[in-house]
């Protein structure tokens, strides 16, 4: 046992701190130490003192293992003492802070609610903040990083400083209030001393500020009856600026909600052709069930005897359609594809007809592209060699310039549609009985929503017979003739067929982007009942002539009864025109709207087009669902998908395509591509 030694001579203590027996070389000399004692060498002695300690508390005895092990454990203490508070930071972020918000660190993506705020806050004119604050906020939140964190005192500050129609009045409220119950209560200290006329004991009140011109109670019990007219009035005009307001605040939340979706939803910008969350669900695969269409939902009546109008009346009962093919001629009895394709560059031409064409499809190809004057390099001129309307066989393309003039949500006017973002009127597409142009009859709306009264137009040139289909441009790859196993049945009408996206990965309710499309257009009571259902698709239809041209007036009814003017707002429509039973019901011929006679829904990885987009959680080719040695998307059984659509979702898949591309490029640019 380590102590403390003392010299027998002396009672002062050895000017080591720990000592032992076998290491002490101290002697005692009594006196003679005394005396040496202040000529000792003083660094000598600070050198035994830092050895004893050193020895002594290096664990002497210890194996060396068991100390290292020691050492590590106390280096490993220290770290997580000067990290804890960047990694409370990464905790704040990831999870919510105790107030509820988000942390973020540079570069990090602003999230929605907070750029809701930021966007509410300025474009209400917010005056109480210095510009200097403003414009530090808006340079923050232009940069990605949140607004600068606030002490308690100085957050407090803020909020109070902040306008808010609602507090305000609630104070004025309850200042007209005291001042009644004031009145009330001098009124029963002088009582029978007040001419009951002029009472105001008892007299009704209004639960809202009213103004400053009209207070919350009558004057006098006698005059009852004049004020409770003046403020049922008043309520009204109240009610209706609150919705007027209330509008305006959804109108900005949606511009948010779409510029979120544009920035950090790898999607397609274009034309706003969509979206979907791979949020992973516990549910089981289930067949998509319909309900009864919402009584609350306007109903679209047609004139025509049939479900819905042909979307050119709205222009007129005697319109007619002026819009032709800036090249090219249909082939009526030919099958069809309908794509709208505005804004692309060559190569996206270039892969959607070269893989089409390298199935041995023969059939036509009707595009919607840009004026001439904003045609990409090359563009026409491929697509002028594919166009072959004097042979039965072989790919045929028409293409038609739509002219538009569009705006900005704010309403200014805007240069294009902005990648789908802008909302657009068409023009020169309807005329009167003597050939004039009319104006578009409707609002201006995102030109992926517009894009259906194309079709409309289009699908008219064909017959009845003729198998048509919607597709999306940019992301489809064919791989086998698409109509290919419908030709070989026996000629049939009015067959609709829909394909949905996984069901396991995506539903309705789980994705914010289709459960926000069908909320705004038809209101969550409304379709609330289809929250746990698969999406079904809006960028990819089939079916005969005479059944796709009902769906498509059906789409075109859907925007003139709801005005709804997100970007995606169809993809919204094409749902809930299916699960609410207006388009019939599956494989039930007793149910058959307008020229559907037979309604049926793919469900994803088991039709002729495969909807890759939900299933991001891993590649493609873990889910059995990509061929690498043969280049092949397979459906769930292993055969070949016909058409592939959101492949670009898969890295491996992706860049496949964009090999073939290129390829597709060098021979259209050496002139090698077949052109008959």
């Amino acid at each position: 046992m380590m102590h403390r030694k003392k010299h027998t001579g002396s009672d002062r203590a050895s000017p080591y701190l720990f000592d032992d027996s076998s290491t002490s070389n101290s002697a005692d000399d009594g006196g003679a130490a005394k005396r040496k004692g202040r000529s000792r060498n003083m660094a000598s002695s600070t050198a035994l003192t830092v050895t004893n300690l050193t020895k002594n508390m290096c664990l002497p005895g210890v194996p060396v293992a068991l100390k290292l092990v020691l050492f590590s454990f106390l280096a490993f203490a220290l770290l997580m003492v000067l990290t804890a508070k960047a990694r409370r930071a990464h905790f704040r972020y990831k999870h919510k802070n105790s107030e509820g918000g988000l942390i973020r660190g540079p570069g990090m993506p602003v999230p929605l609610v907070d750029q809701l705020k930021q966007k509410l806050h300025f474009q209400n004119g917010n005056s109480n903040l210095s510009g200097n604050d403003n414009s530090k906020i808006l340079q923050d939140s232009e940069d990605g990083n949140s607004a600068p964190a606030l002490s308690s005192m100085e957050a407090t500050k803020r909020m109070l400083a902040q306008p808010s129609k609602f507090v305000d009045a609630e104070k004025n409220l309850k200042r007209q209030l005291l001042q009644l119950l004031e009145k009330q209560t001098e009124e029963q200290k002088n009582q029978g001393k007040v001419d009951p006329s002029n009472s105001v004991l008892g007299v009704k009140i209004s639960n809202r500020y009213l103004g400053e011109d009209l207070l919350p109670y009558p004057e006098s019990k006698q005059a009852e009856g004049e004020w409770e007219t003046k403020m049922n009035k008043r309520k009204d005009e109240l009610r209706k600026q609150d919705e007027m307001e209330w509008k305006a605040l959804m109108d900005q939340y949606n511009e948010v909600m779409v510029d979120y979706v544009e920035e950090n939803e790898h999607a397609d910008h274009r034309v706003g052709l969509h979206h979907d969350e791979p949020d992973v669900i516990d549910s089981k695969p289930q067949k998509p069930q319909q309900q009864q269409p919402a009584s609350n939902v306007k109903q679209v009546t047609s004139d025509d005897n049939t479900t819905w109008s042909a979307p050119l009346k709205k222009a007129g009962d005697d319109a007619t359609i002026l819009l032709k093919p800036a090249f090219g001629t249909h082939r009526p009895s030919s099958n069809a594809i309908l794509v709208f394709a505005e804004g692309y560059d060559l190569s996206i031409y270039l892969s959607f007809v070269e893989s089409l064409a390298n199935t041995g499809y023969s059939g036509d190809v009707v595009f919607s592209i840009s004026n001439e004057s904003k045609l990409k390099s090359g563009v026409k001129e491929y697509l002028l060699s594919k166009s072959n309307s004097q042979s039965e066989e072989g790919v045929n393309i028409i293409a038609y310039e739509v002219e538009w003039t569009c705006f900005k949500k704010s309403g200014e006017s805007a240069h294009g549609s902005g990648e789908g973002m802008n909302n657009c009127k068409m023009t020169n597409v309807f005329g009167d009985a003597a050939g004039n142009p009319v104006d578009d009859p409707r609002e201006p709306r995102p030109v992926a929503t517009a894009r259906y009264e194309l079709y409309w137009i289009w699908s008219l040139q064909y017959s009845k017979e003729s198998w048509l289909m919607l597709l999306d441009v940019r992301d489809v790859w064919f791989q086998l003739n698409p109509f290919e196993q419908v030709n070989t049945r026996d000629k049939v009408t009015g067959e609709l067929h829909l394909f949905g996206e996984n069901a396991d990965a995506v539903r309705i309710g789980t994705s914010a982007y289709n459960k926000g499309w069908l909320v705004t257009a038809y209101g969550r009571k409304t379709v609330s009942p289809y929250f746990n259902e698969p999406v079904i698709c809006s960028g990819s239809t089939m079916g005969n002539q005479d059944a796709i041209e009902t769906y498509l007036r059906a789409m075109v009814a859907q925007f003139d009864a709801t005005s709804c003017k997100s970007k995606g707002c169809d993809q919204g429509f094409h749902n809930y025109l299916y699960y609410s039973g207006q388009l019939g019901k599956v494989d039930d011929e007793a149910t058959s709207v307008g020229a559907i006679s037979k309604l049926l829904v793919h469900e994803q990885g088991k039709g002729v087009i495969n909807n890759l987009g939900a299933l991001r959680t891993k590649p493609l080719k873990e889910w059995g669902m990509y061929d690498a040695e043969k280049e092949l998307v397979l459906n769930w059984d292993g055969s070949t998908s016909p058409v592939a659509h959101q492949y670009d979702r898969d890295k491996e898949v992706n860049i496949m395509v964009k090999g073939k591309k290129k390829q597709f490029e060098q021979q259209w640019r050496l002139g090698k591509l077949n052109t008959a």
